[in-house]
């Protein structure tokens, strides 16, 4: 079953802190009004709600609900405070991993990416004793940089095991250089059955790469280099997501030369969570495009990035 406390905490922030009504809680959850009413009472008896929720983590609710309205999200976790890239990132990843253990449950297929977010996420998540048999997909190729931490193969074997449950890999590199090795890739049995897993999943975890970050995993592990970069810009191209270039719309922009060897951006639309992690102010621009996506339907982000997004989308955040 779920994580009882993460699920009362979570349902008990959107309640009391975000102002939600117990029918937009139950909807954004996939539960049930009843259930959320019995889950209220129950919060309240065990001691997670008093006067305030108590959470590990301060959360700005009043900015969370701003964002989950003004774009259209199911939900939004806006972690209080201004840190370090690092920090941040890691107090977002711990925060999405609350998220995460309300709605995960046995049984489930979580499919993930790689890169700094993730990294984040898998080592800060903990081990779920009432956990049992999820399935954990890598949704892309690998990085193949030399740092396993970072790279998918190594993180979907972390969470599995965090999880007691499974993986599977896509054991092929992110990108091809011709269209029809990818072809060829796509077919093979272990691959195949990988990215048709992916397209099943319940849960989609990501990060949100920036073409204007130069430490971004793609770029660090040799498949962008500047020149690379400059024509993706030129093309409209501000974020990449599951190493898809996206413009500010949202829209997928194809690569001249790179074929990528995974599932569709439409097979993560077609998972019920699909949660994006991502930290600092400068990285609002491929953030909101990866949420007009439609690929991301909760976002975990740090205080500053959710106020640039609010800028920057033309309804700036007043306290």
């Amino acid at each position: 079953m779920q994580s009882r406390e993460a699920l009362l905490v979570h349902v008990a922030e959107l309640y009391y802190e975000q102002g939600m009504s117990q029918q937009n809680v139950a909807e954004t959850m996939g539960l049930s009004r009843p259930t959320v009413s019995r889950l209220l009472d129950e919060a309240r008896d065990c001691g997670v709600v008093e006067i305030t929720v108590h959470s590990p983590l301060k959360k700005e609710a009043g900015l969370s609900a701003r964002l989950r309205l003004e774009l259209g999200l199911r939900d939004a976790v806006v972690v209080s405070g201004s840190y370090d890239y690092d920090k941040a990132m890691r107090r977002c990843a711990q925060a999405a991993g609350d998220v995460f253990r309300a709605v995960v449950d046995s049984g489930m297929t979580v499919g993930i990416s790689w890169g700094r977010a993730m990294q984040a996420f898998c080592n800060q998540f903990p081990e779920q004793a009432h956990i049992y048999n999820v399935n954990v997909v890598q949704m892309i190729g690998c990085l193949g940089t030399g740092n396993p931490h970072v790279d998918g193969v190594e993180l979907s074997l972390t969470l599995a095991k965090k999880l007691n449950g499974t993986f599977r890999n896509v054991y092929a590199p992110v990108y091809v250089d011709s269209e029809l090795v990818q072809s060829y890739l796509l077919r093979e049995p272990s691959v195949e059955q990988a990215i048709r897993q992916a397209r099943q999943a319940d849960i989609v975890l990501s990060g949100i790469g920036s073409l204007a970050d130069a430490n971004g995993s793609l770029f660090k592990a040799g498949y962008f280099n500047e020149e690379d970069r400059c024509t993706l810009a030129e093309s409209g191209a501000v974020a990449i997501l599951q190493g898809r270039p996206l413009n500010r719309e949202g829209m997928e922009l194809r690569t001249p030369g790179k074929f990528v060897v995974g599932a569709e951006l439409e097979d993560m639309r077609q998972a019920k969570w699909r949660i994006g992690i991502n930290a600092s102010a400068a990285a609002s621009t491929a953030t909101l495009a990866a949420v007009r996506s439609g690929c991301i339907n909760i976002l975990v982000v740090d205080e500053p990035l959710a106020l640039a997004m609010l800028e920057e989308n033309g309804t700036p955040y007043t306290n």
